[in-house]
């Protein structure tokens, strides 16, 4: 199954260079998401989309920063979960097939002081995050461009 882990820099640049990581969440396209937003079987595309913004504000409210990994991996729905969330177990830096992080942190800061601090559900009703997503795509980078996106960031927690 294709997992979106959102990360904090820290977290990236730990799991690229010890090769494992035990994500703190994880989203896929669940039926629970994929009914959640009315999606079809056909929609995967846009459900792939809808989980990757998921994981975005999920790894800015952690960490200030939208930064995603996709990696291939078995993962469990949990039960109910409207935003795609999946029970992972360790997974290894190899799995990861794709990142994603905003062009520049510094766009998502405004996103970040405004929505910090809440509950995943209440930021995603947030009218400024529909927004942002609109208006800001996450950038595509290989695995190997990983020290590109923690380059310059603290290795700590925000």
């Amino acid at each position: 199954m294709l997992v979106f882990v959102p990360l904090t820099t820290a977290e990236l640049a730990t799991w690229a260079e010890s090769g494992r990581h035990r994500p703190a969440a994880a989203y896929a396209v669940t039926p629970s998401l994929r009914a959640a937003f009315g999606f079809s079987l056909a929609d995967d595309e846009d459900a792939e989309h809808t989980a990757l913004h998921i994981a975005g504000l999920d790894a800015l409210l952690r960490g200030g920063r939208r930064l995603v990994a996709v990696a291939e991996a078995a993962a469990t729905p949990v039960s109910g979960a409207e935003f795609g969330e999946v029970a992972v177990g360790v997974l290894g830096f190899d799995a990861v097939t794709a990142l994603f992080a905003d062009e520049s942190p510094v766009s998502a800061e405004a996103l970040a002081d405004r929505v910090g601090g809440r509950a995943l559900d209440t930021a995603w009703d947030d009218p400024a995050v529909a927004e942002f997503l609109a208006d800001n795509e996450l950038l595509w980078h290989g695995p190997t461009e990983w020290q590109s996106l923690v380059a310059g960031e603290p290795r700590e927690l925000r």
